[in-house]
């Protein structure tokens, strides 16, 4: 049994014996588990012999046997291979990796060996990972290659890199080159192939216990001439590919070289040289060629558009899997024809012929195929990337959003509101009209003027509320909340309201009738009341005056004594130009149903009392003014109701017939601010612009206002940013109208200037 107490000890002796173990070890020679548990303890006893321990002597006397051995592999490497020549064939590389083998797997058993050397004595010496990386004034300038700090298999992989590879790394270096460039063109036998792999490898393993740069000697033995030689490799290759064919010939084939590369890569070179190896084959086959690549950018998506089938599919693809690891520069022509390539077609689309009373669904029906069309495209050539989501957004909103020489303003909003209009409207009777308004919502998203469509989309809800033209309520209620979704709450507040008041206005009527029933009252008249709130529904302009007969008059009075009573405070306004009416006729031989309004009623309830009136007397029971008179009495003039002049004698028409038993009588809408409120789909006209920049301006102080309030003191460009953000939900205002506000509330006395600059301005509490 092996004492564990310091002993005197004959180094001369002990180092003999023991060095003859270790150079059995480090040849791969059977060594006999005795003698390997005697050399052991020659370890042990050495380190810690007495007097004085041994460790140092034993550690330099290891490391100049480990310099001597490494020394006779470099001639047995070389053997009498020419060190200039670039030739893998020469068996330089073979003797190498059999030297290699040998020589790591002994070092790997020697470390064994000496594992109480290296942990009670080159340890206590080592300094930690943290001193090596960041420094320490007890290190030395590079602690990694001071020898006493290394365990004795690392003290053996230093001596293989100092004493064998550095003396042959030119020539290794070369035949590891010309050997990879061999394997990218057919592959080697697996034989070669293993020896190829682990000659790379020994450059990683020598140098994997260095803490600080641990792939120094991988890059420059390796990677780096690797990369040097690739890239005039793939330079040429390149050229040649160019020159051979199209770009579409190029793409294929520098796709599949890349694919080639990577894959040569993944089998012989260290992991973290991945990216290089792909960034050197990126550089020298596309980032050199890019103005050949993008020469053909749009002949391909006007090709794929075009429908040009699989091929030209394939070759956008190509031509985004090139571009797309470089990024910006050259990715951007891509993206930029993309968006242009969708703007044509999207004009195209808009400027083909078509029913000109079928504009909007002609609008609406070309935007939802442009975004179809190009969405599905995008998707399938570009993988959904964001980049081209993004391009075809702009495209759409740029197409949606033109402006036809003279025009104020874009259609769009108008547009869209009609095609709504058309599809809510009772007589549409359209099965898909569900999904055609969701998908109409697509189109609204990109429409910059989304105040202006509130102000269609409103008077047409009204137009069909008040008329009870409405397909369904469960529809109308839909789309509704389809636009607060898009647009917010706010957006949609109005016309929650205008939908409140058809709610309430049926219960009132309810009541109304109680209220007669109660009272022994009665109208003799059916008689259906919807009162509005003023600020909710977009009835616009003054009123049409007008007195109405008594058949008319007494129900209108009656109703207005109970509102009275049920609500105190409440002024009504009766809006006549808004109702409609039903008459039967009595004096003809078949009965016939008119519907009419208001003043049309009016007109035909005076010749319940006689056949023939002037028309001076008519107007002036009537009380309409002479524009209002024309535009009321000419539908019964043309319908046969009435004959005679609208300005001389007007008589009944007692021999009145009619194939139809039911006629509807319809007037020309009134000019601005003439009582047409919401009778016409666009009766403001000219008005309607200078009315949306009136609301626009009023939005934009407020908007100012509240973020003044908020900030105290803003510079100017980050205030109209800000007004600009908070605006884009309902509009695009301009900057020049953003200054005009802010110019409005500094003479307003809510801004100003702050003291000593010209850019920023302050809130005044």
């Amino acid at each position: 049994m092996m004492s564990l107490k310091p002993r005197n000890v004959d180094f001369q002796e002990t180092w003999a014996n023991l060095k003859e173990t270790v150079a059995g070890v480090v040849a791969l020679r059977a060594v006999e588990r005795a003698v390997w548990n005697t050399r052991f303890s020659d370890v042990y006893a050495l380190c810690v012999a007495h007097p004085e321990p041994l460790a140092d002597r034993l550690y330099d006397e290891t490391k100049n046997f480990l310099e001597e051995h490494v020394g006779g592999l470099l001639q047995r490497v070389k053997g009498s291979s020419v060190l200039e020549s670039s030739d893998y064939n020469d068996g330089l590389l073979t003797r190498y990796v059999t030297a290699w083998h040998e020589f790591s797997q002994g070092v790997a058993y020697l470390n064994s060996l000496y594992s109480y050397l290296n942990l009670q004595h080159v340890k206590r010496q080592k300094v930690s990972d943290a001193e090596i990386i960041y420094g320490s004034a007890a290190t030395v300038s590079c602690p990694e290659h001071d020898t006493r700090q290394l365990e004795v298999g690392e003290l053996g992989l230093l001596t293989w890199e100092r004493v064998l590879v550095r003396p042959l790394s030119g020539a290794l270096s070369s035949r590891l080159v010309a050997a990879l460039s061999a394997a990218r063109d057919s592959a080697p036998d697996p034989a070669a192939a293993d020896a190829l792999r682990s000659a790379v490898h020994s450059a990683v393993h020598v140098q994997a216990f260095r803490v600080r740069a641990p792939l120094s000697l991988y890059q420059q033995l390796v990677l780096e001439p690797f990369l040097a030689a690739a890239t005039t490799y793939h330079s040429r290759r390149a050229a040649r590919l160019l020159a051979e064919g199209d770009v579409s010939h190029f793409m294929k084939h520098v796709l599949d070289g890349l694919e080639r590369e990577v894959s040569l890569a993944q089998r012989f070179l260290h992991s973290s040289s991945l990216e290089s190896v792909r960034a050197c084959y990126e550089r020298a086959c596309v980032a050199a060629h890019l103005p050949a690549l993008h020469a053909d950018v749009e002949r391909l998506l006007r090709e794929a558009s075009a429908g040009g089938g699989a091929a030209r599919r394939d070759d956008l693809r190509r031509m985004y899997a090139l571009l797309r690891p470089l990024g910006g520069p050259a990715l951007r022509p891509l993206v930029d024809a993309a968006h242009q390539q969708a703007v044509r077609d999207g004009l195209a689309l808009l400027d083909a012929e078509h029913p000109r009373d079928e504009a909007h669904a002609h609008f609406v029906q070309a935007m939802l195929s442009l975004h179809s069309k190009y969405s599905a495209l995008y998707g399938d050539v570009f993988g959904g990337a964001q980049a081209f989501v993004g391009a075809l957004d702009k495209a759409c909103s740029a197409v949606v959003n033109r402006r036809r020489a003279g025009e104020a303003c874009a259609r769009a909003p108008e547009l869209v509101a009609r095609y709504c209009d058309a599809l809510l409207r009772r007589r549409a009777a359209d099965a898909d009209a569900d999904d055609k308004l969701a998908a109409a919502i697509v189109v609204f998203k990109y429409v910059d003027d989304k105040d202006v469509f509130q102000k269609h989309y409103a008077r047409a809800l009204a137009r069909r509320l008040i008329h009870q033209l409405s397909a369904s309520m469960e529809q109308e209620e839909a789309m509704i909340n389809r636009l607060k979704a898009a647009c917010g709450y706010e957006f949609t507040n109005k016309l929650h309201r205008m939908f409140t008041d058809v709610a309430v206005s049926a219960d009132l009527n309810a009541k109304f009738q109680q209220y007669l029933r109660d009272n022994n009252l009665s109208t003799n008249t059916g008689f259906f009341i919807q009162v509005l709130q003023a600020g909710a529904w977009p009835l616009g302009g003054a009123m049409a005056p007008l007195a109405p007969p008594a058949q008319l008059e007494r129900p209108a009075r009656l109703f207005e004594a109970f509102y009275r009573a049920s609500f105190s405070g409440r002024r009504l306004a009766w809006l006549h130009h808004l109702c409609t009416g039903e008459l039967r006729t009595r004096y003809t031989a078949r009965v016939y149903h008119v519907s009419a309004s208001t003043p049309q009623c009016a007109l035909l309830l005076l010749f319940e009392e006689a056949d023939e009136l002037s028309a001076r007397e008519a107007r002036d029971a009537l009380q309409l003014a002479g524009e209002a008179w024309a535009r009321h009495v000419r539908p019964l003039l043309d319908a046969g109701l009435l004959t005679g002049d609208a300005d001389g004698t007007l008589r009944l028409n007692l021999a009145f017939s009619c194939k139809r038993t039911r006629l509807r009588l319809t007037c020309a809408a009134a000019p601005p601010g003439q009582g047409g409120g919401s009778g016409s789909g666009s009766a403001s006209g000219g008005s309607e612009s200078t009315h949306c920049d009136d609301d626009r301006k009023m939005y934009l102080q407020a908007a100012l206002v509240r973020i003044m309030k908020q900030r105290k003191v803003l510079r100017h460009t980050e205030l109209i940013q800000e007004v600009v953000s908070q605006a884009r939900g309902s509009f695009a205002p301009s900057v020049a109208m953003i200054k005009k506000c802010i110019e409005a509330l500094i003479d307003k006395q809510y801004l100003e200037r702050a003291p000593g600059t010209l850019d920023t301005y302050s809130y005044l509490a």
